[in-house]
């Protein structure tokens, strides 16, 4: 069994716990339906918190909860219990209980801030002494003192000081005036790449640093550029450079400095990239994310068409369209969940499509939940016409299991429409589908 149909079992769970916490029922089906997927794990599934993009609530997606309660990555496997996924999952839906590990069950939480060690001097070049000698410096005693305070600054590995004074350089060297770019070329000078990794080191284990050290790395320019890509490219973890990739998304100059990492690195690389090719929705990246969404690894690929969802140029379009039909059902949720929480109208059509095509149980509740999501009037009328047609004697109608898995959708969804849908299925439906529409109902009046 693949990863994303546990992922949607356990995810439903964690939601239940925060939602519904008293319905104490309903947790326990929802907890034996995870350890069963869990226990089918032919591989670890791995989860990474990354980003939640699009406008769906932060309580009904299991990454918004990792990222609520600082959870990095979490992986399961077929050794994990079913007592230890539901204490997992009911921590994931609190906002204090401890994360633990068990068998079958890791996690990393994000990184605390590491105390910096006392350093000796730093070394510095000569060019400082140059660049207070220069004659441009010498027609701009600002410029002088400046800079001289960024080299002072350095020599002492006063790092904190370093980036205030590298700030208060940039922005006298950004002014404008004729000598806006003697200024620039100065400040480079000053903040050379050295320096610039040196204040990422100090601002990955100084949390309160990581603002003004990033506005630096940003604005200093293309050697900048680089020490931040650099700098996400070197670990798989995202949480700890979670600081890189926010600022870097305010970088549109960055962007070809991320093409190559999505094109040729490791999937982490990859995943960093698309993720923030996502966030910077440049349109010229497309033809780059269209082709890493054929990557060989399952959540590389699933990065790579959460970004493709943020554009409506129409190769986004066709590849997410594409991809609602990949042979792994993994990558077919994946797609599904991409246009859902991107809100595509346009890609209604095609979930409805793949709706009626689909023969995995959880990649159809995947598609009902993406389109109720969206919740165009066609889609919501397909839905419940589906879950209304009871099946007859003659062979007309809908099986159950479908019908069930529109429920499920549905209740996943969680709108408004979502919820106005359920209610008539509760009151016309034949007996089974009607209870189980009026349960899930019933869980959201317990919110």
């Amino acid at each position: 069994m693949s990863g994303a149909t546990f992922a949607q079992a356990f995810e439903r769970l964690v939601v239940l716990f925060h939602d519904a916490p008293k319905d104490t029922a309903e947790h326990g089906r929802a907890a034996i339906e995870a350890a069963a997927a869990a226990s089918a794990l032919t591989d670890p599934a791995r989860f990474e918190a990354g980003f939640e993009r699009g406008t769906i609530a932060f309580r009904t997606t299991l990454r918004a909860r990792m990222l609520e309660r600082a959870v990095d990555w979490l992986e399961v496997d077929s050794q994990a219990a079913l007592s230890d996924l539901g204490a997992l999952a009911r921590a994931l839906a609190s906002e204090d209980l401890p994360l633990q590990e068990a068998r079958g069950i890791r996690l990393a939480l994000v990184p605390l801030p590491v105390p910096i060690e006392p350093e000796p001097a730093f070394r510095v070049s000569g060019s400082y002494a140059a660049l207070a000698g220069d004659e441009d410096t010498e027609a701009d005693p600002e410029l002088r003192e400046l800079t001289g305070a960024v080299g002072s600054a350095v020599g002492d590995r006063d790092w904190h000081r370093v980036a205030a004074s590298a700030i208060a350089l940039l922005d006298y060297a950004d002014q404008p005036g004729s000598r806006r770019r003697v200024r620039l070329i100065a400040a480079r000078r000053a903040l050379n790449r050295p320096v610039l990794e040196k204040l990422l080191d100090h601002a990955l284990r100084q949390v309160e640093d990581q603002s003004a050290v990033s506005q630096v790395l940003a604005r200093i320019g293309p050697e900048g550029h680089e020490v931040m890509v650099h700098g996400i490219a070197t670990s798989e973890s995202l949480a700890a450079r979670r600081f890189l990739h926010d600022r870097l998304a305010e970088t549109p100059d960055a962007l070809p400095l991320l093409l190559p990492l999505l094109q040729r690195g490791k999937p982490h690389q990859v995943r960093h990239a698309a993720g923030l090719l996502g966030r910077l929705a440049e349109v010229q990246a497309v033809p780059a994310l269209s082709a890493a969404a054929t990557h060989p690894d399952e959540a590389t690929r699933a990065e790579v068409l959460r970004a493709l969802a943020v554009f409506e140029e129409p190769m986004a379009r066709s590849t997410l369209s594409e991809a609602l039909a990949h042979p792994v059902p993994g990558t077919r949720i994946a797609a599904a969940a991409a246009i859902g929480i991107a809100g595509r109208v346009s890609l209604s059509p095609a979930l409805m499509s793949a709706f009626r095509e689909e023969k995995d149980p959880s990649v159809r509740r995947a598609l009902a939940t993406a389109a109720a999501r969206i919740g165009t009037v066609e889609a919501m009328e397909e839905l419940v016409r589906v879950a209304l047609a009871r099946r007859r004697l003659m062979g007309r109608g809908e099986p159950v299991e479908l019908r069930l898995d529109v429920v499920a959708g549905l209740a996943a969804a969680n709108t408004a429409e979502a919820r106005r849908c359920l209610d008539r299925i509760a009151r016309e439906a034949d007996r089974r589908v009607s209870e189980a529409a009026d349960q899930a109902l019933s869980v959201r009046r317990s919110m």
